[in-house]
């Protein structure tokens, strides 16, 4: 008899992980939403905020998303980058920029990277980004 496991089969032992994706379609996104809690931590609860709903609603729609990793990736990268004693404001609004004109299709997704970009310009200091 042959068993097609999609799980964690585990005997004995430990498993300790920040994030972990099993099974088909498993996706782990917890890290970028463990970077919106540190922003929140940090007093940047704005941008924090706008992160999560922008999570919330990559995850809502992403059926209609054909990149979907490459998304998460971007979304984890400007958490990243914001987070920086100072973050680069070339790289923000290009990946910024590259999600909304991915994205921008999408109308629930485009309001939200919109809010982020606001948030992120009045947190770094500028008029827009």
């Amino acid at each position: 008899m042959v068993e097609h496991n999609e799980g964690i089969n585990m005997s004995g032992g430990s498993l300790s992980a920040g994030q972990i994706a099993v099974g088909r379609g498993a996706k782990a996104i917890q890290n970028t939403y463990n970077l919106a809690s540190q922003l929140e931590e940090s007093g940047s609860s704005e941008v924090a905020q706008a992160i999560t709903e922008l999570l919330k609603v990559l995850e809502a729609n992403s059926s209609q998303i054909a990149n979907k990793e490459e998304v998460n990736q971007v979304v984890q990268q400007v958490a990243e980058e914001v987070q920086k004693e100072e973050p680069n404001k070339f790289t923000l609004k290009g990946l910024l920029s590259s999600l909304k004109e991915s994205l921008g299709s999408i109308v629930e997704i485009a309001e939200k990277v919109t809010i982020l970009q606001k948030a992120i310009a009045c947190m770094i200091g500028l008029p827009a980004l």
